[in-house]
């Protein structure tokens, strides 16, 4: 079974790309799709090349609740777990 996992993210949280690691090794993570509400401060980070990774650059902060609508509406699997940039759980559970 594989997941879509939802995020989206202003890119303030420091713990967001080491979890951004976490969820592409996760064997049970099929795409993460990340909704970029802040082009701007976008970093310049090897992980976001990943093929699992997809990235969705907004014109601006579309906010939490249309990003993870965009997200559903996106994603390729039927199970969808929607978080948050400042969140941190380890992904196998």
């Amino acid at each position: 079974m594989k997941f879509s996992v939802i995020i989206p993210t202003m890119w303030f949280a420091n713990t967001f790309l080491s979890f951004l690691e976490s969820l592409v090794n996760c064997q049970y993570v099929g795409e993460i799709i990340i909704i970029n509400n802040n082009v701007d401060l976008t970093p310049k980070d090897d992980i976001l090349s990943h093929k699992k990774i997809r990235l969705l650059a907004q014109d601006g902060n579309i906010f939490v609740n249309p990003a993870w609508n965009l997200g559903v509406k996106e994603s390729k699997f039927n199970n969808i777990t929607i978080c948050n940039d400042d969140l941190v759980f380890a992904p196998d559970k």
